[in-house]
C-alpha cells in the first residue's frame, strides 16, 4: 500500500519545517537541528534499521541547504512539495522493508530516494562552495558523507539478493556489512575526484549538481548491479550511452560562464 499514516504525518511535519524556513530565513540552523532530532528520535524507530538513518537525514539537510539558495517564491514552493513527496516515499520504503526485506516496490523507493538525496547533496554542496567562502576541509567532509549516503541502498540490495537466492541456489553466507562499506568507499573516492574536476566547469551549481548526479548514477548503478549479480556488459553500455546523452544535453542547454583571460 502507498498510504501509511505515520510516514505521512512525519512528511507533513517535514513540509511545515521547510515552509517555516521560507517565512523566517534565519531559522535554517534551528530547523536543521529539529530535523536531525526528528530523524534520530522518530524516523529511526519507524524503520528499525540504523543503517537507514542516513537517507532521511541527508535528504533533510540537503533540502534545507538547497532551499536557502533558491530565490523565487514559486520555485521554493514547487521544490518543497516535490521534496516532501520524495521524503514520504523514503520513509514509506524504509517502513515497508522493515516487514519484508524483498519488497521490490519499497526497494525502488529507497533507490529513488538515494538518487534524489544525492542530487540535493551534490547541488547544495557545490552551490555553497561556489557562492560562499567554504574551506577545502569542509568539501572533504562533504565528500566523506557520500559513503553513508550509499550504504542504505547497497545493503538493502545485497540483502534482497541474499533472500531471493535462498529460494533457488542458496548462498552460504549473508551479505557482510563491511563489504558494502568498502563498495561505498570506492564510490565516494571516485566521486571525490570527479567533483574536484567538476568545480572548474564554467556552469552554475544546478548544472554542476545535475551533471554530478548523472555521473554518480553511472557508478552507483554498476555497483548495485554487481551486488545483485545482474551486471552485464550490455546493461553497462546502455546506461553509459544514456548517461552521455543526458550529460551532453545538460551541458549544451546550460548557460556557459567563460572567464576571459587577461
Amino acid at each position: 500500500m502507498f498510504f501509511k499514516l505515520q510516514p505521512l504525518i512525519y512528511s507533513i511535519f517535514f513540509l511545515l519545517s521547510l515552509e517555516a524556513v521560507v517565512l523566517k530565513e534565519d531559522w535554517v540552523q534551528n530547523m536543521a537541528w529539529v530535523l536531525i532530532g526528528l530523524t534520530v528520535l522518530i524516523v529511526w524507530p519507524l524503520t528499525r534499521k540504523p543503517r537507514f538513518i542516513a537517507l532521511p537525514l541527508f535528504l533533510s539537510l540537503g533540502a534545507l541547504a538547497l532551499l536557502s539558495l533558491v530565490d523565487h517564491v514559486i520555485e521554493k514552493q514547487v521544490f518543497i512539495f516535490l521534496i516532501s513527496a520524495v521524503y514520504y516515499l523514503t520513509l514509506l520504503g524504509g517502513y515497508r522493508l522493515r516487514f519484508y526485506s524483498s519488497d521490490q516496490t519499497a526497494l525502488g523507493m529507497v533507490n529513488l530516494a538515494t538518487l534524489a538525496t544525492a542530487f540535493l547533496w551534490f547541488t547544495a554542496g557545490l552551490g555553497f562552495y561556489l557562492n560562499f567562502q567554504v574551506s577545502e576541509w569542509a568539501m572533504i567532509a562533504f565528500i566523506v558523507t557520500i559513503v553513508f549516503l550509499c550504504l542504505p541502498s547497497f545493503y538493502i540490495n545485497a540483502q534482497d539478493f541474499f533472500d531471493r537466492s535462498q529460494k533457488g541456489n542458496p548462498i552460504k553466507t549473508a551479505p557482510k556489512f563491511i563489504g558494502v562499506i568498502f563498495l561505498s568507499l570506492i564510490l565516494a573516492l571516485v566521486m571525490s575526484q570527479l567533483l574536484w574536476g567538476i568545480l572548474f566547469w564554467p556552469f552554475g551549481y544546478l548544472t554542476l549538481g545535475g551533471s554530478a548526479l548523472i555521473i554518480f548514477y553511472e557508478f552507483w548503478d554498476v555497483i548495485r548491479l554487481h551486488i545483485r549479480n545482474e551486471l552485464t556488459i550490455k546493461r553497462v553500455a546502455v546506461n553509459f550511452i544514456i548517461g552521455i546523452i543526458l550529460l551532453l544535453g545538460i551541458l549544451i542547454t546550460a548557460q556557459w560562464k567563460l572567464i576571459p583571460l587577461i
